[in-house]
C-alpha cells in the first residue's frame, strides 16, 4: 500500500502521538503515592469502643460540642426536656467536654476552659455548684475526661501532666492513679459499669479499674 507524503506526515504525527500519551501516563502513574491507609486501632478494647449513653430517671443527658450546652432528653420520646449553659457558659476550645453522673445521680460537666466542675441539676439543667482541685489544673483545658464518683469524689485524666488522678471533695489530691498516660488526650478512653470506672490508655495499652466507692 502507497501512502502519499500528506498521508505518511499525519500517520507520523498520530503515531509519536501515541506514544507520548503512553509515556506521559506511565510517569504519572509511577511517581503517583498509594492512597493512605486507612488508620484503624485494633488494640482498643471493644467495651470502649461502644457508646455508653448516659441516662437516668427516662432522661437522656449528652453534650451540643457546637453549642456548648448540656442537653437532657426525654428517654421515650426523644424530646429535648432542657438545655443549659451551666453557670456562665461553658468554654470548650478542643473536642473535649465530658460530664458524668455520680452512682447517687448528680449530674456533673468539665467546663474545660475555666479549669472547673460544674453540678447541674438532672432535671431543670439549673447550675448548682462548681468544683475545682485545691491546686489548679494545669494547661490551658482540663480535665480531659473524668468521672464522679461516690461520696464527692472525683477522677481526673489530665492532658499536659499525662496523669489520671483521685481527689477529695474538698480538692485534695488523694492519689495519682497513673502518671505514665500518653501524651495525646485521643488516646484516652474512659467507661463505668455498676461497680467501676474504666479508663484505657491507647496510647501504652495501660488499663485502670477504679471503684465507685
Amino acid at each position: 500500500m502507497n501512502f502519499t507524503m500528506k498521508e505518511k506526515l499525519i500517520l507520523a504525527i498520530g503515531i509519536s502521538s501515541l506514544l507520548f500519551l503512553v509515556v506521559f501516563n506511565f510517569a504519572i502513574w509511577s511517581n503517583t503515592p498509594p492512597p493512605p491507609a486507612k488508620i484503624v486501632n485494633p488494640t482498643v478494647p471493644e467495651a470502649f469502643r461502644a457508646e455508653h449513653p448516659l441516662e437516668r430517671n427516662g432522661m437522656v443527658y449528652s453534650v451540643d460540642r457546637k453549642r456548648e450546652t448540656v442537653c437532657a432528653h426525654d428517654k421515650q420520646t426523644g424530646k429535648l426536656v432542657w438545655e443549659s449553659e451551666g453557670e456562665d457558659g461553658f468554654i470548650i476550645p478542643g473536642a473535649a467536654f465530658p460530664l458524668d453522673l455520680t452512682p447517687d445521680g448528680e449530674l456533673w460537666v468539665a467546663n474545660v476552659g475555666l479549669k472547673r466542675l460544674e453540678q447541674l441539676d438532672p432535671q431543670t439543667g439549673r447550675f448548682i455548684a462548681s468544683w475545682q482541685p485545691r491546686e489548679a489544673f494545669p494547661g490551658c483545658c482540663n480535665p480531659i475526661r473524668f468521672a464522679a464518683l461516690a461520696n464527692g469524689r472525683f477522677l481526673t485524666l489530665e492532658k499536659g501532666t499525662q496523669q489520671a488522678c483521685i481527689y477529695s471533695p474538698s480538692g485534695d489530691l488523694e492519689r495519682v492513679v497513673s502518671n505514665t498516660l500518653s501524651n495525646s488526650e485521643d488516646n484516652y478512653y474512659l467507661y463505668r459499669t455498676e461497680n467501676a470506672v474504666h479508663v484505657f490508655d491507647a496510647g501504652t495499652s495501660q488499663q485502670l479499674e477504679i471503684t465507685n466507692e
